[in-house]
């Protein structure tokens, strides 16, 4: 199990941040006003090493500045989160989407 900072929590969380294999990820599951309701996947994307210090400080305001390129997508009810789904998650599910 790898730890996770999140904001959002609705069911699971919405916007996660956790370093795996070296890289650091953000994985993304946004209300879609489209859909009106939350996706039943995460974007996965891959962060600059820039973004860990306000990540560590709490600050999510990166992500206005930031261009997000996705690396792929998982299906949220594939993530096996710890039992309060608010501090770790099985991170292989992202192995796929690393191998490449």
């Amino acid at each position: 199990m790898v730890p996770f900072r999140y904001v959002e929590f609705y069911d699971v969380p919405r916007l996660i941040a956790l370093r795996y294999r070296g890289k650091l990820l953000l994985l993304q599951s946004a209300f879609s006003d489209t859909l009106d309701e939350y996706p039943n996947v995460y974007s996965v994307y891959e962060l600059p090493e820039s973004t860990e210090p306000l990540l560590a400080a709490g600050s999510w305001r990166f992500l206005e500045q930031t261009a997000l390129t996705s690396i792929g997508e998982i299906p949220i009810n594939a993530v096996e989160f710890d039992s309060t789904k608010r501090k770790s998650m099985n991170a292989s599910i992202l192995d796929p989407l690393l191998d490449h």
